[in-house]
């Protein structure tokens, strides 16, 4: 049965994830979309930020696990080390929420009002005392729909609409009391009032004893949550501790995660810092890929300045002729021009979330089709002919086949030596999302 809730979800935002995680479960052995990066092995002091920018609305609400379970498996202080690493690595620009569940979820507030707020020095001072002290009482359930339910709540409610992700760290399977949470009154045992609506359940256990963990009711109710809120266009990422996370591995990746690369297997709970680092990592690096068909946009090096006196030019620069610039952007100045020239661009870096784009470039009278492929959300593209003459103008393409039919269609237009192709990697000036 599918929790009843007194709101809806009104917001989508479509999130590209070309950029997936995947981890072996081994400190070191991480790997993004397939290429391996590196990331910090161990904790990482408040400060010590690995990205310093996500560069864009991306909201955050980490789902912990608080059950009987880790206390039996003696983790919690290895799960708490790892979310304090955690937490000192999300970009300030990041808005951060907590909600700890165990008999049932309980959501941090910062203050009346607001439970999601930047990641400063100080939010995060004050969210890491969110998490609890001390290790979970024994006897405590695991209200896996009741956390989901809460954070997509928070999302919802206070979210920015753009990246918005429900991060859950869990041991194992959801088993909780049928109840109403959010109300404040039992059952479920513990529950607390929540601002943002009740939820209701009936796919768990009925009485005071909490049963076997990932009973079907249990199963089919918390996946039917969490199909949910990827519907709304929000992201699960499930993080699973311990060996087959208590059997539920499958269940977290197949069920519970967004999509099965999702899923993080963290099978000795001291690598839990190690692993969360490199997810926000890869949260904050992630780009789109670019499948237009047709030119995306265009820029001319053109005057942008000119003497009220005299009529001549003061100052020139990139100016988007056709296309659109929420597909590639340009900051005013981004070009390098030759040595001793104000205005002969010889390179020049452009803003994109694609993560490939091809460029048709045109130096004097020689055309020439450059790869891109985009670090921290830009491109840079240099002269078609070698620097010998200055860039006029780029056009930018999802495709090397529509950058080389543009290519073929100019009207008198040289060829590069180099058969209208190269290679080049863009130089960053942000951060890549």
């Amino acid at each position: 049965m599918t929790p009843e809730t007194t709101i809806e979800p009104t917001r989508t935002a479509p999130i590209s994830r070309r950029s997936v995680l995947r981890t072996t479960g081994a400190v070191g052995a991480l790997a993004i979309g397939g290429v391996g990066l590196p990331f910090v092995t161990g904790s990482a002091a408040a400060d010590d930020h690995l990205i310093e920018t996500c560069g864009g609305e991306v909201d955050v609400v980490v789902a912990l696990d608080y059950s009987g379970s880790i206390r039996s498996a003696g983790t919690w202080g290895d799960i708490q080390s790892g979310v304090d690493s955690f937490l000192g690595v999300v970009p300030d620009d990041v808005q951060l929420g907590l909600v700890t569940f165990g008999d049932a979820p309980a959501a941090f507030a910062y203050g009346p009002g607001t439970l999601l707020a930047p990641a400063t020095a100080s939010n995060v001072s004050a969210v890491r005392g969110g998490v609890p002290a001390s290790a979970p009482p024994q006897e405590n359930a695991t209200h896996m729909p009741g956390a989901l339910d809460f954070s997509n709540a928070i999302l919802d409610q206070e979210g920015r609409g753009g990246k918005e992700i429900v991060v859950l760290i869990t041991d194992g399977g959801p088993n909780y009391e049928n109840g109403v949470v959010g109300d404040g009154a039992s059952p479920p045992a513990d529950d607390t009032t929540f601002p943002y609506g009740t939820f209701a359940y009936a796919g768990g256990s009925s009485g005071g004893e909490n049963g076997v963990a990932g009973e079907p009711g249990e199963l089919d109710e918390t996946a039917a949550t969490a199909t949910a809120i990827t519907a709304a266009g929000r992201r699960i990422i499930a993080v699973g501790i311990g060996e087959n996370v208590a059997g539920f591995d499958d269940y977290l990746r197949d069920e519970i995660a967004s999509t099965p690369d999702d899923f993080v297997a963290v099978r000795e709970a001291s690598n839990l810092g190690a692993e969360l680092e490199s997810l926000i990592s890869e949260v904050c690096t992630e780009c789109a890929d670019c499948t237009a068909d047709g030119r995306l946009a265009k820029y001319e090096f053109a005057c942008v300045e000119t003497d009220p006196d005299t009529g001549e030019c003061v100052a020139a620069d990139f100016v988007l002729e056709s296309g659109s610039a929420d597909d590639v952007a340009y900051a005013a100045g981004s070009f390098t021009s030759k040595a001793g020239e104000a205005f002969e661009p010889m390179s020049a870096t452009f803003e994109t979330e694609y993560c490939d784009l091809y460029a048709l470039v045109k130096s004097g009278r020689e055309l020439e089709v450059q790869s891109l492929q985009a670090t921290d959300g830009s491109v840079t593209v240099g002269t078609a002919n070698g620097e010998k003459f200055a860039i006029s103008f780029v056009a930018f393409y999802c495709t090397e086949a529509a950058a080389t039919e543009a290519l073929e269609r100019f009207p008198g237009g040289g060829r590069s030596s180099r058969g209208g192709q190269s290679s080049r990697g863009g130089q960053s000036s942000r951060g890549r999302r």
